[in-house]
């Protein structure tokens, strides 16, 4: 999920909240890309990519964009 910023999103939210959705997705992203480079040298499991869904939901949870 490098690149998750797409019509497809923008359609779903507008655009405003899809540049604001796919600048956390990428937050997230480097936030797990770094904790796997910690993990695979402990020898350790990696973390899976989220899909956009999950982030979503996950904004939602936190109440950082609207339902």
């Amino acid at each position: 999920m490098k690149n998750c910023f797409d019509y497809q999103l923008i359609e779903r939210f507008g655009y405003g909240m899809a540049v604001y959705i796919a600048a956390k997705a990428s937050a997230m992203q480097r936030r797990m890309d770094a904790c796997n480079v910690e993990r695979k040298a402990a020898g350790r499991r990696l973390l899976e990519n989220m899909s956009i869904d999950e982030i979503v939901s996950v904004l939602r949870r936190k109440g950082q964009i609207s339902v």
